[in-house]
This record gives structure tokens, C-alpha cells and sequence, in this order.
């Protein structure tokens, strides 16, 4: 049951974990840390690259990185680097610091969809239509693989960053880092919108065109697959606690964590954290423990702890649809984005 009362109160209240706030141009779409946990890189749709200091509260750069806009940014967990992609064809690598820009590749579509990085941060994936591309952290092209069946819809690192995942219509395809090939392809029929790859290296989840969440147990042997359904819309929220104990779910309003625990959840009934009364955008675990943040489209922001219980612990009520929500290195602070532009810093309720 939803607390109405606690919902009302926190609507009605200050946000009183607000450290800055600040205005892009647009839509975010991307936000990112520096390790460091200094700088804040962003990206808007309108295909604007900001960089922040929340510590000296400025805008250190605001450059348009991408024209008919962007979609997509990745920030490297080692360096101060970032990868972002636009509808102009381009991936761009930028030093977020100093906003210089290191290296364009013209891909082979005008949509440039996904980039990530390897936990090691010695190499960055992006997909442009049916086509994948690794590089090295310098922006030095390194693999290129052309053959799926539809576009890439997820790019996923093996924890080891030696391998990685994709996903396209059909199923899911498993390469390593050296060889120009996938090793394995995980065959199912359905479309593939999202991806993640545990950090046991245990599983492979892949949300669905029809509303389900398909899990790969690895090493992956004939017909060990199996899938959650029930959801209320399509899963394209991803995204597991660092143990690999937990992974959550979108549910419409609902936010589903399914326990692993060294087993599979399969006859379990899954943990179902309420709160929200509509669409919920962005969900994320902090990066050290269960905690997690939640924000939906009417500009709620809840947080909860999975250990403790299925209600949430506290909440903000922004004035925008939550578009971003992305917790530093150390989980000290979460920066928010809005579909208005807005991105808010705040201190971690935790």
C-alpha cells in the first residue's frame, strides 16, 4: 500500500538534501562522475556536453558536442574521460576537465544508439544501428563486428573487462575482448530491449518486447533459461547491487527486486517496492550497498533500502519529470536530471 500521507508531506516540502542546482538547455539524457567525485559530466538532447563542479558550484563547460542532438554519454571509471554519441553519425571522446575533444569516429548510421565503458576503463564499446565498435581508451578502433540481425539495443562489460555482451532481436551475443568473433550466442526469439550482465558473471538478464525480463544462467548450457513475467509495460530498468543479491526491475509504478543470493529467484515471489504514483523513470542501487534511489515522470524522487524493507525511507518532490539519476563513486551524492534541464545535487539520505 502507498503511504498517501507521507507522499503529501514530502510534496510539500523543501528538499533538504539540496547542495546546487543548475539549468542546461534541455532534456538530459546523460550524467556522469568523475572518480573523483569532483566533476559532473552531462549530456542534453538538444546534443549540449556540460561539465560541473559542484564543489565551486559553476558550470566549468558548456559545449555543443553533437548537432540534431545526442544520445547517449559514458563516463570512464578510471580516467577523466567521457564518450558521447548524437544523431549527426559521431562518436566524440572528450576530456571532461579541460572539455578539449580527443578523437570523432564517423560511424556507419546517422544514430550512434549505445557507449559504455569496461570496469577497467582501458576500453569503450558503441553500437550505431546493426554495427558494434570497441576502442581503447585513446579512441583507437580495435574490433568492429557488423552482423547482428537487428540494432543493438544493450552493450554490456563482463566484469573482468574481457569480454562483453550485446543484444539484438533474437538474443544475445557474447564476445572477447581479443578475438574478432563472438564465442557464444544465447539464441531467443524476441526482442531485446535492455541488457545487463551481473557482477558474479552469473547471469545475463534481457528485458522484452512483451513485457517479460529473460535470464541467461552462465556458463550457459541448452534450455537453462528462464524469464519473470506479470510486469505492467516493458522493463528497460536494468541494474543489480555490487554482490549481485539483488536486481531490480521497472514495473510502471512499482520498482520489482528479484533476490539471487547464489541461486536463482525462480519460485520466489519478488520484493515490490511502492511509493510512486506514476511512470517511474530512473532506479539505481548505490555502487557499495542496498540502497537505492527511484524517480518518475511527475518529478518524484523516492529512496529505499532493499535490507530493511519494501517502503520507502524518504523522498524529494522536484517541479520536472525525472529524466537522470546517477549516484557518485563513493554514493556520498546523487546527482538528478529533469526532461527541463535541471540537474540537482544532493547530499545521500543513506
Amino acid at each position: 500500500m502507498v503511504n498517501h500521507l507521507k507522499i503529501n508531506k514530502i510534496a510539500e516540502s523543501q528538499n533538504e538534501y539540496k547542495i546546487w542546482e543548475t539549468l542546461l538547455d534541455d532534456y538530459i539524457i546523460g550524467i556522469g562522475w568523475t572518480n573523483d567525485n569532483t566533476l559532473i559530466a552531462a549530456l542534453t538532447s538538444a546534443g549540449n556536453f556540460a561539465v560541473l563542479n559542484h564543489q565551486l558550484q559553476t558550470k566549468q563547460h558548456d559545449i555543443k558536442a553533437h548537432t540534431n542532438g545526442a544520445i547517449s554519454l559514458a563516463v570512464s571509471p578510471k580516467e577523466n574521460n567521457a564518450v558521447t554519441t548524437g544523431q549527426d553519425g559521431f562518436m566524440r571522446l572528450w576530456d571532461i576537465e579541460s572539455g578539449k575533444l580527443l578523437k570523432e569516429v564517423k560511424m556507419q548510421t546517422l544514430w550512434v544508439e549505445h557507449a559504455t565503458w569496461s570496469f577497467d576503463g582501458k576500453y569503450f564499446a558503441v553500437s550505431a544501428g546493426n554495427t558494434l565498435k570497441v576502442f581503447n581508451k585513446e579512441g583507437i578502433l580495435i574490433f568492429e563486428y557488423d552482423k547482428h540481425e537487428s540494432t543493438v539495443s544493450g552493450i554490456e562489460w563482463r566484469s573482468d573487462s574481457m569480454a562483453f555482451a550485446t543484444a539484438c532481436y533474437g538474443g544475445v551475443r557474447l564476445f572477447e575482448i581479443d578475438k574478432q568473433q563472438p564465442y557464444k550466442f544465447l539464441e531467443w526469439k524476441n526482442s531485446m530491449l535492455s541488457l545487463s550482465w551481473s557482477p558474479d558473471d552469473q547471469y545475463i538478464a534481457c528485458g522484452t518486447q512483451d513485457s517479460r525480463v529473460h535470464f541467461f544462467p552462465l556458463p550457459y548450457t541448452d534450455g537453462a533459461d528462464f524469464e519473470m513475467n506479470g510486469y505492467k509495460g516493458k522493463v528497460k530498468i536494468l541494474n543489480w547491487t555490487n554482490d549481485a543479491k539483488y536486481f531490480l526491475t521497472n514495473c510502471w509504478d512499482e520498482i520489482v527486486v528479484w533476490k539471487f543470493a547464489g541461486k536463482s529467484p525462480q519460485g520466489q515471489s519478488p520484493i515490490t517496492l511502492n511509493g510512486h504514483l506514476s511512470k517511474i523513470t530512473q532506479a539505481e542501487f548505490q555502487n557499495r550497498n542496498t540502497f537505492l534511489a527511484s524517480g518518475d515522470d511527475s518529478g518524484m524522487v523516492l529512496f529505499f533500502d532493499v535490507e530493511i524493507g519494501d517502503k520507502f525511507i524518504t523522498g524529494i518532490k522536484l517541479q520536472n519529470p525525472i529524466s537522470k539519476i546517477e549516484w557518485s563513486a563513493d554514493d556520498n551524492l546523487l546527482a538528478v536530471g529533469t526532461a527541463h534541464g535541471e540537474i540537482i545535487i544532493m547530499e545521500s539520505p543513506a
